[in-house]
């Protein structure tokens, strides 16, 4: 998007420049105008950006919806971690609680043993 908004804003001082009659005093004026229009073009061109079909509208157009659907995908997300944490909370309590279970069960089953050892 910023190379787009820098190529399309400075493109009108690289068409000026080459029709200018005194180029040398042209980049001389418009030196930072025109390194900035270059710049652009070549990394627009290195993604791959067709800079004869470069719309800016439908860049922005794009880049909104899929804003809207990051947040969207985020706040689902963050939903699914905190019904996952909730689990795990949960399934902590439960394994507690059986290990509890069967440690008291182990300890009257040992009771049970030595009560029947003796008779």
């Amino acid at each position: 998007m910023k190379y787009a908004e820098q190529y399309q804003s400075n493109h009108i001082y690289h068409v000026r420049y080459q029709k200018s009659k005194n180029p040398d005093a042209y980049l001389r004026s418009h030196e930072t105008e025109l390194l900035l229009h270059d710049g652009a073009e070549n990394m627009l061109k290195r993604l791959g950006i067709n800079l004869k079909t470069l719309d800016i509208e439908k860049l922005h157009n794009e880049y909104n919806s899929l804003y809207s659907k990051k947040e969207t995908l985020q706040k689902t997300y963050k939903s699914a971690e905190k019904e996952i944490n909730a689990f795990n909370r949960k399934l902590d309590n439960l394994n507690q609680y059986l290990n509890r279970t069967s440690h008291v069960q182990q300890i009257s089953d040992r009771k049970t043993e030595k009560d029947q050892t003796t008779l």
